[in-house]
């Protein structure tokens, strides 16, 4: 029985290499158009994504916008950040909202630590860290200056503007619109 399937399979193998005979994919420029397409084609798209595994955020996958566009009230940011109390002091590309935008009135209820832009509840500011290191709470009442960005995270663990402060548009790396 062995020596039967072995021999159609040695017969299966020499036909295939008949019927390829004098074929090279080196002569077949339309298999190599399309293998450079398809590669150009995938290195652009996944240049253009980017995942986030942080639960600050309800959306995980994002499309980058490097259009150069003025980021607006709701949109993603990506942006480089740095803080002896995130990621040990380490730059650290973040994503997060931006739910207060130039012109927009943010006030801080100072003894609560509540947040708001024009009216509209924010959050509230976190005395210590999850892992015990005090928090200080970025005090600011009036309109965001220009060039400036009050960023969020949506979860209430998220390390964002309420803590540091407002973000300079200037550092603002692209626009991520949620795909997922």
């Amino acid at each position: 029985m062995w020596k039967r399937l072995h021999r159609k399979v040695v017969d299966a193998f020499q036909e295939l290499q008949r019927s390829l005979a004098g074929y090279s994919v080196f002569r077949d420029w339309r298999l190599w158009l399309f293998l450079t397409a398809l590669s150009l084609a995938g290195y652009w798209f996944c240049s253009r994504l980017v995942f986030s595994i942080s639960p600050s955020l309800s959306h995980r996958v994002f499309v980058l916008d490097r259009s150069g566009r003025a980021p607006r009230k709701g949109d993603y940011v990506i942006f480089r950040f740095t803080s002896p109390l995130f990621e040990k002091g380490k730059p650290q590309r973040l994503i997060k909202e931006v739910t207060c935008a130039p012109g927009d009135m943010l006030n801080v209820d100072v003894p609560n630590r509540f947040f708001f832009c024009d009216g509209n509840y924010l959050g509230m500011a976190k005395v210590i860290t999850l892992k015990g290191a005090n928090l200080s709470m970025f005090v600011f009442n009036g309109r965001v200056p220009e060039e400036m960005l009050f960023v969020s995270g949506q979860h209430r663990d998220s390390f964002d503007s309420r803590y540091w402060g407002f973000l300079d548009r200037k550092k603002v790396e692209a626009i991520a619109q949620p795909l997922l």
